[in-house]
């Protein structure tokens, strides 16, 4: 009675440990079913340009009635021009293999908000572009 006993408890032990080692690790990890997209912001005479608000957006290419609250994301470009979106692809509700992103930094001058710039690009799961914008500001 006691070795079935110990053998029950063993294979309930057993059992939790292999469930909770099953647990996907991966969702921690936003390359995994994301993509990365390096965005470098530069003026028309190639001058980098920090704190500058990039915006994305998916699917939508940006036109002059873009809204920058649309967005689904947004980053602020390091004093190098740089902005980062690491990008988990589940939460963007993207379901295919590939989607098409949107990038645009916006100005606003008095009360009219107007693109400044943008650059689309075609990304797949796990995979990491660079793009820029220029801007002639």
């Amino acid at each position: 009675m006691k070795k079935i006993l110990f053998l029950s408890l063993f294979i309930v032990a057993a059992a939790a440990v292999g469930f909770s080692s099953c647990s996907d690790d991966d969702d921690d990890d936003p390359s995994f079913l994301g993509a990365n997209v390096t965005v470098k912001v530069t003026n028309a005479l190639g001058i980098v340009q920090s704190g500058k608000t990039v915006y994305m957006y998916k699917d939508t290419p940006v036109t002059e009635a873009t809204i920058p609250g649309d967005a689904k994301k947004m980053a602020i470009t390091d004093d190098n021009g740089i902005a980062k979106f690491s990008l988990n692809l589940t939460e963007l509700n993207v379901l295919e293999s590939q989607t098409n992103l949107y990038f645009a930094v916006f100005y606003t001058l008095g009360d009219k908000t107007a693109v400044a710039g943008t650059e689309g690009i075609t990304i797949k799961r796990n995979e990491s572009k660079e793009l820029e914008i220029k801007i002639p500001l």
